[in-house]
């Protein structure tokens, strides 16, 4: 029989289904993950979470600070590293391991200190000691690295992924069932008391609702709830404040902003797009010569952008600087006349001013060597640990003593921060030499300190006093205004234009620049008039078929123009999306030009009309003139053979049947286009509105429901109205028939009553005359003895 202990090196595949484990039945039910691990126990799958797993671990390297900190509890709180881990911040097992490296490294440097190391072969190192031996179990698995995943994974491995997998992709299991189930029934169960409860509140019987807990009840009452104080509020400036009103109804997607999957997935779609146009331009993604020269490039416009550096006007001139310097050469031969006299008053009342030495740079002292706290306490600790045991008695182990050491005060390590001398600082002397350093200067008493603000406080104080006393007259005066004779002569303002003023005056003009192109248009574009897909040149200009000569030639150049402007707007105002063109090229009017144009053709229509103005009598009606339009348009015919529209009587009877088959074909297509466009939007109608037709019918079921029920309802409140009329006329008779029973049975009951008192007195009456008898016929005939 094969035995399997449970336990050895942890896989690749065991950490991640122990993953993902604990992501589902978290870290409290470690006998269901472990049972998803079949050569793994509770105790090792919780401890290759604490000692491995956990994000939180910090498997980097260890810091100075960390290493003292680890060394003092160490000495505070000798092998109780679960105590010690989670103050230092990392796991027990690394705790300990660090331990024993820092030991080591300490016993190195002082073998080497020592000069313990022979010429001869070395022994073993505590390293070579601890490493495992072929043949020897590790006994602590869990805090080493997974071993990776063989290619050919055995059948057992292969059985318990699978079956990992199946259990953590299983969300409709039977505790899941049974969750729902008993959600259930709780639902159940809150509604049937919630009935009971209205049932016995109709009935008059109230029950009180008894709390579960004693916080807060949310339904009845206010979380952080701050009542204002009892009284009246002047509410006049709250009803004038205006109400803001949601201009449009806001989105939820809009408040909640968006998801940051979203907002990747957008920055992913654009950063392809940009690697996209780059390949179509030919640009390359990073080529180190070609980003220098970009650079260089920027740089040099970079420079070019930048402004002029206008600098103020000196403030010291030429011969001011000379003098300044004459100054200080005089001071200096000075000083040199009084050091080379033997006076000392001369010499104290003299000072050196000269900033030439002032301006080196002070060389920056070095900080005092210091000794290596985390080596010292490492050797403290491997001497106590190497120690023999008190019992035997004898000195104690020599430790390494020193103000630097990390000390017993607390749990965190001492620290002596080093002290860096300042050079700067200036000895405490006077210039007499009679301040050394250990007298007490004047000043610098606290009296002689108080004594100093007091006087200070008492000279502002009669400075204040000294003051005249205000007079409080004003005397305002107007600047005189200009007259308009001076105003029209004055020169032009010499003050500089502000530059939001001068951009508001620019962006007033690029408008009415832009009003004013967009009044030159054609009144076609200006009021979205349709206009022909394609111009028929031929078409226009050979309509021109007058018979007299001035008004042919009229009519021509009306068509050229007319086909000019039709050319300029459809390559200047395209159809949908097309682009515009600059190259159809249109003669330009000025504005007066066109007004004059305008003045003309209103004063040519007026004498067409037989009038001076538009007036009622003088326009036509508009009824003639639809009529005289139909029957003009109705005039003509298309001619698919021609491609143009001629007269009715100038073709026959076969284009004639041709054009009615035209326009048979061409209806028959936009009747095909109609169709599927309304399908397709009959479609997508249907899709966006099916939910609500179906809870449109939904509601139609109800409502007929509800007006079935309100007419029944109302059916029985009339029949209980009629019965309620007919009973209040029947109580009382019913009340009145009642009452005279009543009446006579309680006369018949008195009746009786007298009657049964009779014949109780009657039967007692007989009864003692038959007592009577029977004791006189027993004194006659005395019984035998």
């Amino acid at each position: 029989m094969r035995v399997l202990i449970k336990g050895g090196v942890w896989k690749n595949t065991e950490d991640e289904i122990l993953k993902a484990a604990v992501m589902k039945y978290g870290k409290n039910q470690w006998a269901r993950i472990s049972s998803l691990l079949v050569r793994k126990s509770p105790k090792q799958c919780k401890a290759r979470w604490y000692e491995w797993l956990d994000p939180s671990i910090k498997k980097t390297e260890w810091s100075k600070e960390e290493d003292e900190k680890l060394l003092h509890l160490a000495k505070l709180m000798p092998t109780q590293w679960r105590t010690i881990a989670p103050i230092v911040g990392r796991t027990a097992s690394q705790c300990l391991e660090r331990y024993q490296q820092l030991l080591d490294e300490a016993e190195l440097k002082e073998g080497a200190d020592l000069g313990l190391t022979g010429v001869g072969d070395t022994g073993p190192s505590a390293d070579d000691v601890r490493r495992l031996r072929p043949g020897e179990i590790d006994p602590d698995p869990e805090t080493k690295a997974a071993r990776p995943d063989p290619v050919d994974m055995d059948e057992d491995e292969k059985e318990m992924l699978s079956e990992a997998r199946a259990r953590l992709a299983n969300t409709q299991g039977k505790k899941a069932k049974r969750k729902a189930r008993e959600k259930q029934l709780e639902e159940a169960r809150r509604l049937a008391a919630l009935q009971k409860r209205r049932e016995l509140k109709a009935a008059g019987i109230d029950i009180r609702i008894k709390k579960k807990s004693k916080g807060m009840d949310y339904n009845a009452d206010i979380p952080l709830e701050k009542k204002p104080a009892p009284g009246f509020y002047d509410t006049t400036e709250e009803k004038e404040r205006p109400v803001q009103r949601m201009g449009s109804r806001l989105d939820l997607q809009k408040l909640e902003g968006k998801r940051r999957a979203d907002v990747e997935a957008e920055e992913r779609k654009k950063d392809a797009k940009k690697q996209k146009q780059r390949k179509e331009n030919g640009e390359t993604s990073f080529v180190p010569g070609g980003s220098m020269q970009l650079n260089k490039l920027n740089e040099a416009q970079q420079l070019t952008r930048r402004k002029k550096l206008l600098l103020p006007s000196p403030q010291v001139g030429e011969s001011e600087l000379e003098e300044i310097v004459k100054i200080g050469i005089a001071g200096e031969n000075a000083r040199s006349i009084a050091d080379e006299s033997n006076v000392d008053a001369t010499r104290g009342l003299l000072g050196t001013y000269s900033t030439i030495q002032s301006g080196l740079a002070a060389r920056t002292p070095r900080t005092p060597a210091a000794a290596d706290t985390v080596m010292m306490e490492a050797r403290n600790l491997r001497a106590l640990s190497s120690a023999q045991t008190p019992l035997l008695g004898g000195e104690n182990t020599p430790l390494i003593q020193s103000a630097t050491g990390t000390g017993f005060q607390g749990a965190t390590p001492r620290h002596a921060p080093a002290q860096t001398p300042n050079p700067l600082l200036t000895p405490l002397r006077s210039a007499s030499g009679a301040s050394t350093g250990f007298t007490t200067p004047g000043r610098g008493t606290p009296r002689a300190e108080k004594m100093r603000l007091a006087s200070v406080r008492k000279q502002v104080s009669l400075g204040l006093a000294n003051l005249p006393a205000p007079k409080n007259e004003f005397e305002i005066r107007l600047p005189e205004e200009a007259s308009d004779d001076t105003s029209g002569s004055m020169a032009p303002s010499t003050i500089e234009e502000d530059a939001a003023d001068a951009d508001k005056r620019r962006k007033e003009l690029r408008l009415a620049q832009k009003q004013a192109e967009l009044k030159r248009r054609t009144q076609v574009i200006q009021r979205q008039l349709p206009r022909p897909m394609s111009i028929n040149v031929e078409g226009i200009l050979g309509a021109a078929q007058d018979e007299e000569e001035l008004l042919r030639q009229a009519q021509k150049l009306i068509s050229e123009e007319l086909v000019s402007v039709l050319a300029y707007d459809q390559a200047k105002f395209p159809f949908g999306n097309g682009q515009t063109s600059k190259r159809v090229n249109l003669e330009q009017f000025t504005d007066d030009e066109l007004h004059e144009a305008r003045a003309l053709i209103k004063q040519e229509t007026d004498q067409l009309l037989g009038g001076n103005g538009n007036t009622e009598s003088t326009i036509p009606d508009m009824d003639a003139f639809e009529e005289a339009w139909q029957r003009t348009y109705g005039s003509y015919i298309y001619a698919p053979s021609l491609e143009k529209y001629v007269k009715f009587e100038d073709v026959g009877e076969g284009e004639r049947i041709a054009s009615m088959r035209d326009i048979l074909e061409k209806s028959r297509k936009k009747m095909g286009k109609e169709a599927a466009r309304a399908a397709k939007v009959e479609k997508k109608l249907n899709v966006v509105l099916g939910g609500y037709q179906a809870r449109s019918e939904a509601l139609v079921e109800k409502l007929s429901a509800a007006y079935e029920e309100l007419d029944q309802v109302t059916i029985e409140l009339s029949s209980f109205r009629n019965l309620n009329i007919l009973e209040k006329v029947a109580i009382p008779q019913r009340i009145h028939s009642i009452q005279s029973q009543v009446h006579h049975l309680t006369n018949r009951e008195t009746e009786l009553q007298k009657q049964y008192a009779n014949l109780n007195v009657e039967r007692q009456d007989i009864q003692e005359r038959i007592n009577q008898l029977q004791a006189h016929n027993q004194a006659n005939h005395p019984v035998e003895a």
